[in-house]
């Protein structure tokens, strides 16, 4: 199951004709994600607030903005769950109605029945009285398709950029006010001394794509490593 998601079920206008999705600024559902999925398209927003790194899966290198410490919590909740940060990610927002892939290129909308958004008397209609689905629904697969897209050009760029030699596995340390200390391990990040290296003629190709601008915004991400830290000495005196 994808982070989040407990029980995916396409979305069916029989099955599901009553139900309602209710617009909540509870993320509580987060809570215990200190790492987010990211699109491309989102690094500059995320970038201002959250490190973007790089993760490996089974082969195939991936894009995270960190919200926590390794094992630890989400640090951009409070405790009423709502969002502390100016810019919440695509992944958190689409929840919890997702594409799924059921033949190459043909996707369905489904739905995590066990989530809280979703309820058959509060919140918006998915479905008219007709079957049809709502203007909210329609609107719904459009950003899922937009997601989509830009997913497809998220894993080619994560290709090139695997594929260039730039990744290198990070182990940031961090000291804590109370002496303790502890390594952020299992992440990667671009080696600039390998990305001054490049040749101009990438370094161009890069430019004209908006792919440069990508792994400057990931490069420039890495300052807020320092603020991560400083969530998590508050929250750890707070919960003391």
């Amino acid at each position: 199951m994808p982070l989040f998601y407990k029980s995916v079920v396409a979305l069916d206008r029989k099955a599901h004709a009553r139900l309602r999705v209710r617009n909540s600024a509870d993320f509580l559902f987060t809570a215990d994600a200190p790492l987010l999925p990211l699109l491309t398209a989102e690094f500059a927003p995320v970038a201002r607030e959250y490190p973007i790194v790089f993760m490996k899966d089974e082969g195939t290198v991936i894009p995270v903005a960190l919200t926590g410490m390794p094992q630890g919590k989400n640090l951009f909740l409070d405790k009423n769950g709502k969002w502390d940060a100016r810019y919440v990610p695509a992944y958190v927002r689409r929840f919890p109605f997702v594409f799924v892939e059921t033949s190459p290129e043909q996707y369905t909308v489904c739905i995590d029945t066990t989530s809280d958004l979703l309820d058959e008397k509060e919140g918006v209609a998915l479905f008219e009285s007709n079957g049809e689905p709502s203007a909210a629904l329609q609107d719904t697969i459009k950003r899922l398709g937009d997601y989509q897209r830009v997913m497809n050009f998220t894993r080619s760029f994560m290709q090139r950029l695997a594929a260039s030699n730039l990744l290198m596995e990070a182990n940031a340390k961090a000291e804590l006010p109370d002496g303790r200390s502890f390594v952020w391990r299992g992440f990667w990040t671009v080696d600039e001394a390998r990305f001054r290296e490049l040749p101009e003629a990438t370094l161009k190709e890069w430019f004209n794509s908006g792919e440069l601008g990508l792994v400057y915004a990931h490069l420039l991400s890495l300052g807020n490593l320092a603020d991560l830290l400083r969530r998590h000495t508050l929250a750890a005196a707070a919960a003391a």
